[in-house]
């Protein structure tokens, strides 16, 4: 083989050739993918930033659901405390006023009999005069009224 002055410009035409192409093609598709691969570096970057804060939020949110829940447990139980309390209140005052009014009729009824019986022994010697003249068909005065016997039969 021989090396002339073809060949040297064959190297050298292949030389430009190939920077030329190196500058005009290869270096601006490098930067096309260099920039491609920023941008994705980039997004991927900020999305896994996004992921993280969004799982941050989330259990944040989680925790702060925990505690109102925790504390409408707490309100409910207070108030159904609250509510017993007073029901068992309520119940024991109406009892005692259901008491107390039992006691105060039974003490109207002892008195109300008693101011009965008290009026009837006042008439029991009228009423033994006009039931003997109703059996007997005339009047028998009675003299005097037995106040033991009366008290046995009224009591």
């Amino acid at each position: 083989m021989e090396f002339n002055a073809t060949f040297l410009v064959s190297i050298i035409s292949f030389i430009v050739f190939t920077w030329i192409m190196n500058m005009i093609f290869y270096k601006p598709l490098e930067n096309v993918i260099n920039e491609r691969q920023e941008f994705i570096d980039e997004t991927t970057k900020v999305a896994r930033n996004m992921s993280e804060e969004a799982d941050k939020i989330s259990a944040d949110r989680e925790q702060r659901l925990s505690k109102a829940n925790e504390a409408a447990k707490q309100v409910i139980n207070d108030n159904v405390s609250k509510a017993k309390e007073q029901a068992k209140l309520r119940t024991d005052e109406a009892k005692k006023q259901s008491s107390e009014s039992i006691v105060s009729a039974k003490n109207d009824l002892n008195s109300q009999a008693e101011q009965t019986k008290e009026l009837l022994k006042g008439n029991i010697k009228e009423l033994a005069e006009s039931i003997s003249q109703k059996i007997l068909g005339e009047y028998t005065p009675i003299d005097t009224v037995n106040n033991e016997i009366v008290n046995k039969v009224l009591n």
